[in-house]
């Protein structure tokens, strides 16, 4: 039975940070718009070298670029909260927001509302967290954060540049430091909100490090020419930060340990045949000593098969990140070799409903198949970000 789960994230006094140290024209591990694609159908991102594998002695960061998301014509009258947005986002991704999406959007947000509301007298667990952020606007984005037992900081990916303030304000809450950024792959809906953070509120916290993997521009211009001048202005930031502070060759072997949790990255950056940059997504492990964390960002079908095949056993975790928000990505087989007990869908509303506008089962996307699959494997617990941020405690 696939349920919905909310907790009330409650917004402490914001903690206004600086970003120390000035930009530099360099990446760690390689700049940032300067690395060789691989050949098609082969491995990109060599393996990092071992010295990544040390947190110590991080810098900080600063700078950067945004971009958000499009927005369809049927949600002008919702174009305020998306302003300046409307040409980029979603196109690769086959993930734009419908059309009567904003005729449901007060019903839907008014529910959620209503979850958090009843939650907000609760207190939040204490030690280690995992916040699963709601979408600012109406699209689909990933934007998690973890939270270590002495309050250390991880965040995957952050969503668009709408959802930057947010983001930033749950940061903030958790003391404006974050020591470790992952980046699944450079899509404006994962990469946007770091993007915005950079270029707009670079005073306000401190980076340590980013890690990903990232090709060069002109291949993103191939794989996905709607999306490449996002991808482009993306990369120039990130070869703006200080030295040490951006790693953009991740790939697998690369391990690092951080208060008690380890991250792994399962795979080098795919470059394979169908839904290119999805399918180069870094797929991360964490660890927290009892529980298994897989995030898999927008791994597609392909690079699902791919990654089965090269993780040798490796794949079975406690909780799973829904691959591209819950439909058209990994397969059923792939969940099956993770076997999660807990799925993690970073969807909204009419995503989790396929609802292009005229009720559930209307649009061409395959959530639906994905939930079936998901109840024929077993797994009861499922917390989507259409009910609002989910936060759980981690062991």
């Amino acid at each position: 039975m696939i349920k919905g789960f909310v907790m009330s994230v409650l917004l402490g006094a914001a903690v206004a940070v600086s970003v120390c140290g000035t930009s530099q024209a360099a990446v760690a591990g390689g700049s940032a718009g300067q690395e060789a694609p691989a050949e098609a159908g082969g491995d990109a991102g060599q393996e990092a070298p071992a010295e990544t594998r040390d947190m110590s002695g991080w810098g900080t960061a600063g700078a950067g670029a945004g971009s958000g998301p499009e927005v369809p014509a049927a949600e002008a009258k919702a174009g305020e909260e998306m302003e300046g947005s409307a040409a980029e986002a979603g196109a690769g991704d086959g993930m734009e927001v419908p059309a009567a999406e904003a005729k449901a959007g007060e019903e839907t947000e008014g529910a959620a509302a209503e979850a958090r509301t009843e939650e907000e007298g609760g207190s939040e667990p204490s030690g280690p967290l995992l916040v699963m952020l709601k979408n600012s606007g109406r699209a689909q984005m990933l934007s998690v954060l973890i939270r270590s037992q002495n309050g250390r900081l991880i965040v995957i990916d952050g969503g668009w540049e709408e959802d930057g303030d947010y983001l930033l304000e749950n940061i903030k809450k958790y003391g404006g430091h974050v020591d470790v950024w992952l980046i699944t792959h450079p899509h404006p809906d994962h990469a946007g909100a770091l993007c915005y953070i950079l270029q707009n509120k670079s005073s306000e916290i401190t980076i340590d490090r980013i890690y990903g993997s990232f090709a060069a521009p002109e291949w993103y211009q191939k794989a996905s020419p709607e999306e490449a001048p996002f991808v482009e202005a993306f990369l120039q930031e990130l070869s703006w930060l200080p030295l040490g502070t951006v790693w953009s060759s991740v790939g697998k072997g690369f391990e690092t340990d951080m208060d008690g949790l380890r991250i792994t990255a399962l795979n080098n950056r795919y470059e394979l045949k169908t839904d290119l940059v999805n399918n180069s997504s870094i797929v991360y492990l964490l660890e927290t000593g009892k529980q298994r964390i897989l995030f898999l960002g927008d791994m597609g079908y392909e690079g699902g098969q791919r990654l089965m095949k090269e993780a040798e056993g490796n794949l079975e975790a406690d909780m799973v990140q829904m691959a591209h928000h819950g439909q058209n990505g990994v397969g059923k087989e792939f969940y099956k070799a993770v076997a999660p007990k807990v799925c993690l869908w970073p969807t909204p509303q009419w995503l989790w409903d396929n609802d292009m506008g005229d009720g559930e089962n209307t649009g061409p996307w395959k959530t639906l198949e994905t939930r079936k699959w998901i109840e024929e494997l077993g797994v009861e617990e499922n917390y989507c970000t259409k009910d609002g941020d989910i936060v759980l405690p981690l062991e």
